[in-house]
């Protein structure tokens, strides 16, 4: 096909770091088709020496099956390489099924639109949430330096530094031992380290208790489920709020008393929905399986509308299934409610298909932190943790 077909379907917006590609009514018959597009793509944002958001319309565009492996591997590379964002407007109801079936695959935000105005405004939002990013790059949101935690003669943590960006995904990742938990309690409060400083928003906050930590907008999750057994999904969820308290008009349970437990319900409700756990909501939680168990503690350290959420192997114990729907919840968390979330994590596709960074302990100490196709490749890492190809 001639190349000034495909240059007709590409437009750069300077003004709002957009990329658009238009296939609305343009067939993919196989995957050679598919090739010569993308290249086309490939050459035309590489040449800006920069990246962009992508909106693509799919309006009337047909892929065929055997182009969609293909059409998905070129997107994919195309979005690593050179985007920012991607938004997708008015695909068919059979491509819509595929790409979203995809993302909760391969952990990625699908992104479908009805309409370009949708598309545009969803832009919008993700442009100004990456200036809120980038605002706070240059002064980390949360930083730890020069952290060392010892017990007795056992050094669990030495010298480990590092920064979180706000809105983003940070993950922990090494062996078992390595240190990743005692980091976490470190950061919560609720271990206080032996050397070293913690600083959050730009304050000082090394010294202070679990509950101040709390109060200044962290939440956590526990790598062995912490929940009330006996009480429901909906009173556990409960638990993490905070109320506004009053002795007199609680004990007696006059208006204000009443007021406040309605608002608080109906947070935990919202919360109830987004996580998809409408049906499960007045059950003992010691009745439920594991993999809700896990969703059910998400709900109460969301519950405290955390600033920063810390994630202890959330997926732990899962299995497939729940670890896609789980990835695709931890990163809605992120996208919807821009809450910065710091994870520790096993599975190695997981953490590099939804972090923004990743810091690597091993034996209490860090040997290598960047972005995940930095991590994946460093030598270091692969002797220590992801093991050496033989």
């Amino acid at each position: 096909m001639d190349q000034s077909t495909f240059a007709a379907r590409i437009s750069f917006h300077d003004s709002i770091e957009t990329m658009e590609v238009d296939f609305s009514r343009f067939a993919f018959a196989d995957a050679a088709m598919v090739d010569a597009f993308y290249d086309h793509i490939d050459q035309r944002v590489a040449a800006t020496g920069r990246r962009w958001y992508f909106l693509v319309l799919y309006e009337g565009c047909e892929i065929a099956p055997e182009a969609w492996e293909r059409f998905a591997a070129r997107g994919k590379h195309a979005n690593i390489s050179y985007g920012l964002g991607t938004v997708r407007v008015h695909p068919s109801e059979r491509t819509r099924e595929t790409i979203r079936s995809r993302a909760e695959r391969e952990t990625f935000r699908a992104n479908i639109f009805d309409t370009r105005d949708q598309a545009m405004f969803a832009l919008g939002e993700m442009r100004k949430r990456r200036e809120i990013i980038g605002a706070g790059t240059a002064d980390a949101y949360l930083r730890v330096q020069d952290i060392h935690l010892n017990f007795g003669g056992v050094k669990a943590l030495t010298g480990v530094s590092f920064q979180v960006n706000r809105g983003e995904i940070t993950s922990i990742i090494g062996p078992n031992g390595a240190g990743k938990t005692s980091m976490i309690n470190v950061i919560s409060g609720f271990y206080r380290p032996t050397r070293g400083r913690i600083f959050f928003d730009g304050a000082d906050r090394t010294h202070l208790p679990a509950h101040k930590v709390a109060r200044l907008g962290f939440a956590r999750t526990f790598q062995n489920i912490a929940l009330f057994k006996g009480m429901t999904t909906l009173d556990n969820i409960m638990a993490g709020r905070r109320f506004r308290h009053n002795l007199v008009t609680d004990a007696l349970y006059l208006g204000p008393a009443r007021r406040e437990e309605l608002r608080q319900r109906a947070e935990v409700e919202r919360l109830i929905d987004f996580l998809e756990i409408q049906a499960i909501r007045k059950k003992p939680v010691g009745r439920l399986p594991y993999g809700l168990q896990k969703r059910v503690e998400l709900a109460r350290a969301l519950a405290a509308q955390p600033k920063v959420l810390l994630l202890d192997e959330p997926m732990a114990g899962m299995n497939v299934e729940e670890k896609e729907d789980m990835a695709r919840f931890v990163l809605d968390v992120n996208d919807q409610w821009g809450t910065t979330i710091v994870l520790i994590e096993h599975d190695m596709g997981v953490v590099m298909d939804i972090s923004n960074h990743v810091v690597v302990l091993d034996h209490g100490a860090k040997i290598a932190e960047g972005t995940p196709a930095e991590v994946r490749a460093d030598p270091v890492v692969i002797r220590a943790y992801l093991g050496v190809a033989h």
